[in-house]
């Protein structure tokens, strides 16, 4: 039997938090693509077939914010998006509107993210 393999496209600038989080989530029997900031991520968005999009919001170029608007554009309404940042003053509404499952905030535990996402893909699979 062959079963789809959830994959995951997750962006951020801190390549050491990319390698690190990857490898919790690919524990978990995810696959993961990575991106370093939202131009490369809008890429991958363009050539590959995803589930989920978990991505940083302050990036260089493009940041996640963009990348979510590039993304709901494209007519992925029902991808789930998670958010991660350090920084506390991003707009509520804003983010809302984008519907996340959740905002994920720096620091953070990355066995705690990653069954975060697991939990919300046997919640809806």
């Amino acid at each position: 039997m062959n079963q789809h393999k959830t994959t995951i496209l997750l962006v951020d600038d801190d390549k050491d938090l990319v390698e690190i989080f990857k490898e919790g989530l690919e524990d978990l029997s995810f696959v993961v693509l990575t991106a370093f900031n939202g131009v490369e991520a809008k890429k991958i968005i363009d050539t590959e077939k995803i589930d989920c999009l978990v991505t940083d919001i302050t990036m260089p170029d493009m940041n996640g914010v963009e990348l979510a608007t590039y993304l709901r554009g494209l007519d992925n309404n029902d991808l789930p998006i998670f958010f991660i940042t350090g920084y506390m003053d991003y707009s509520r509404e804003v983010l809302n509107s984008f519907r996340p499952k959740a905002v994920i905030f720096k620091p953070f535990d990355i066995e705690e993210a990653a069954l975060l996402i697991k939990n919300h893909f046997l919640r809806h699979p």
